[in-house]
């Protein structure tokens, strides 16, 4: 399983610290190991928080771009991310490829005399983006328009306008009565707008609106709440209050990448800065650098320090003997394996049930496999979710919703588009570190007629580095993953290959033309005499047994005439 830094619950608030250390300065570049942090006398909490590297506070406790400050001017502990006013509640290493937050709201005073306010918003830190297109600016307030835009740019977004009831009371009886045929979120005196897109940052414009259409009172107006949620459950009474329910605000979700280096592949060749400790796993983030997580995963996991992996998945790369490789009559192959030390990784594991029907347990759901294509990276299957007796009802699948997180888990993503086929990787490893000298013990490719392929996942420029795989080289085809598993194919055998002379040799073949006088015939497979040389042979042939046969008749004719005088 994987690990990622996530960070619970920020409430974005525009505070002012009273005092409170310079952010910025102090960050470090190496893996450190829990002995050096100590040494530093790194805080372990601010508050109720607790903190985990690459966050920290003071000198030598964070790793560059990760600092956070703790604010003991205040009768509770504040924790803020850098020198921002976004407060943290919580810190901690879960599965996952991001991070949630608590909604971020914005303080919006509508003053008298000001008609319209600018803002903009963007994370703290440079590793950090919304992570998906799920999430909406929610507005609550009477008689306002907002209007949403791209980060540094103009181009829309979207816009919305809440408008309410002059009365109150109508207005709650209103709102209550459109609520028994729709979700309770939207209503007079709410709008949102979907970001639609995963984004750095975006900006916003909040101003009255005019042509008659106004609050119910003054007091209200003043009070609009803005905030950014994945969801939000309206009620009526949140226009009255000061700060809406927090219990009726849904989450946002974060990426956070390691920004020093633009991907794992140039972060692996600067030992000296790269983040991952030896144990752990690197991989791409779409919007630029990486991220690291430990095999295992889990709360006591920290990829990010030296010893913080308390395992690494190693590749089996010699099966037991007699393994069984066939479940009923399809084909089991190295890597995978039906028992204990028969494949490579826990991940390549299958069950052959009593009725010979090979299941792939994924993620808490079986899928009944068809076929194993080591060579093309991919396994046929068929979901058995709500469906005991493993029938042929195919579950549906979209590949929008095969986010990052099921990437992750085990190196297996499906695929609607391609007939269900189930795609994997050995592991998140490129194929210039594998191949290196640190790596060679856990090389998956073992045939020594094969090659190391990059595996990528992802549409345009938001392709993830997935890990790699094996291939046989060309000429050749098998299992890559067994020694002399990748066979030669005889070209020479193949209808149509070569129309002329065929000569096969390893990795390829050799194709001549016929001969001159000599013809390619497909029915005999080699080259055969032309029709036209046959012709002419044919004609020299008659023409020459014509003429012997004339021979043959004037002797004959000689013969007789010479009797005849006798």
């Amino acid at each position: 399983m994987c690990s990622a830094i996530v960070l619970l619950c920020f409430a974005a608030a525009a505070v002012q610290r009273a005092s409170a250390a310079k952010a910025g300065g102090g960050g470090i570049l190496h893996i450190p190991s829990a002995a050096e942090l100590a040494r530093a006398r790194c805080p372990s909490r601010c508050g109720d928080v607790v903190i985990r590297y690459p966050f920290g506070i003071g000198p030598g406790c964070f790793r560059q771009g990760f600092d956070l400050i703790c604010d003991k001017n205040t009768t509770a502990p504040r924790l803020f991310l850098g020198n921002s006013t976004i407060q943290i509640n919580g810190l901690e290493i879960l599965y996952g490829d991001g991070y949630e937050a608590s909604a971020v709201h914005f303080n919006v005073p509508m003053i008298s005399g000001m008609d319209a306010y600018n803002m903009s918003w963007e994370p703290p830190v440079e590793g950090v983006r919304l992570a998906n297109n799920v999430h909406h600016l929610y507005v609550v307030g009477c008689g306002v328009g907002v209007y949403l835009f791209g980060h540094d740019t103009n181009d829309a977004i979207g816009s919305c306008m809440s408008i309410c009831l002059n009365d109150k009371e109508a207005l709650m009886k209103a709102n209550n009565a459109a609520w028994q045929y729709s979700p309770a979120d939207i209503g007079m005196g709410s709008c949102s707008i979907g970001l639609g897109q995963a984004v750095r940052g975006f900006g916003f414009m909040v101003g009255r609106l005019t042509g008659g259409v106004s609050a119910p009172s003054g007091e209200v107006l003043y009070n609009v709440k803005v905030f950014l949620a994945n969801s939000y459950t309206f009620v009526t009474s949140d226009i009255y209050s000061s700060r809406v329910d927090e219990s009726k605000a849904g989450v946002v979700t974060f990426e956070i990448a390691i920004t020093d280096q633009p991907s794992c592949e140039s972060a692996q060749k600067n030992k000296a800065t790269y983040a991952c400790n030896h144990k752990s796993y690197c991989m791409d983030r779409p919007s630029g650098g990486y991220t690291c997580w430990c095999n295992n995963g889990g709360l006591k996991e920290n990829p990010y320090i030296m010893g913080g992996c308390t395992q690494q998945g190693g590749y089996n790369t010699n099966p037991k003997g007699g393994c069984k490789r066939l479940c009923g009559n399809m084909s089991i192959p190295f890597p995978f394996g039906t028992e204990e030390g028969c494949y490579a990784l826990d991940k390549f594991r299958l069950n052959c049930t009593s009725e010979n029907i090979t299941i792939l347990d994924h993620q808490g759901v079986e899928y009944i496999v068809a076929n194993v294509s080591v060579n093309e990276g991919y396994l046929s299957v068929q979901s058995t979710q709500n469906n005991s007796n493993y029938n042929d009802e195919e579950v549906t699948v979209s590949v929008a919703s095969i986010g990052p997180d099921n990437l992750l888990d085990d190196l297996l993503y499906l695929s609607e588009e391609f007939d269900m086929k189930m795609w994997w990787s050995v592991q998140n490893l490129t194929c210039s570190i594998v191949m290196g000298e640190e790596k060679k013990s856990m090389y998956a490719c073992r045939s020594a007629n094969s090659i190391c392929v990059n595996v990528t996942h992802g549409p345009g420029n938001r392709t993830m580095q997935f890990g790699y795989r094996c291939k046989c080289s060309e000429g050749f085809e098998g299992n890559p993953y067994t020694p002399d598993g990748c066979e030669d194919v005889n070209e020479c055998l193949l209808i149509n290959i070569c129309n002329g002379t065929c000569q096969n040799y390893p990795g390829g073949y050799n194709c001549s033309t016929c001969t001159h006088g000599k013809e390619f015939d497909p029915l005999k497979g080699r080259c055969v005499t032309s029709a036209k040389r046959r012709t002419l042979l044919l004609g020299k042939i008659i023409q020459i047994l014509r003429t012997s046969i004339q021979l043959e008749l004037a002797k004959c004719v000689t013969l007789s005439h010479k009797l005849h005088d006798v």
